[in-house]
């Protein structure tokens, strides 16, 4: 019991001691606002902020436009519900170093059947980049389907019915990358999927 109390009484001295440091404030340094460069009108109260205006020694951009295509056919060895449905993906990535610009390009839509378990997407992602290098950069291609369906979800009091999707299902296969086209160019893929 006296050992207890002889190391109580040090430790009661540290926490005392170091008690101010504890509740002390540290000053702060209060931050200037963000102020927007423009000119106020005391006259009609309004302000006009400054336009933006594009480094003089960046070079100036012009877009790189086209079109990506993707048929996609899916061969479904996982069984469609009754009241469900493939959905298809298409996904266009390109990163550009010199500008500092990236993109990600999504299409979606609902495949359609095409015989036994053969299914068909045709997808279209039109784009426009601000690249500084297109003849260099790369648009990474994805492509993705799932099968899902509806699940009909009632309220316990039978006053509000709401269907949720359900996945049943989900394949991603990477396509690799290309170039970036020429400036409007149409660029087909073909992708074959199995889920």
């Amino acid at each position: 019991m006296k050992t207890q109390r002889m190391m109580l009484r040090p430790l009661l001295g540290l926490l005392l001691g170091l008690a101010p440091l504890a509740f002390g404030q540290f000053p702060t340094h209060v931050r200037a606002p963000h102020r927007n460069p423009g000119s106020y009108d005391p006259a009609t109260g309004t302000f006009a902020p400054l336009a933006a205006t594009q480094d003089p020694d960046a070079p100036a951009l012009t877009p790189t436009t086209g079109t990506l295509v993707f048929n996609v056919t899916i061969s479904a060895k996982t069984a469609v519900p009754k009241n469900g449905a493939i959905r298809c993906f298409a996904v266009g990535f390109v990163s550009d170093p010199g500008s500092g610009y990236h993109a990600t390009e999504i299409a979606t839509g609902i495949a359609k059947l095409v015989s036994g378990t053969t299914y068909s997407c045709n997808l279209m992602i039109p784009y426009s980049w601000l690249l500084a290098a297109p003849g260099s950069d790369k648009i990474s291609l994805d492509a993705f389907a799932t099968i899902g369906e509806g699940v009909q979800i009632t309220a316990t009091n039978g006053t509000g019915i709401v269907v949720v999707p359900a996945s049943i299902r989900r394949t991603i296969q990477s396509n690799g990358a290309i170039k970036v086209p020429a400036n409007g160019a149409t660029t087909t893929e073909t992708v074959g999927i199995t889920i």
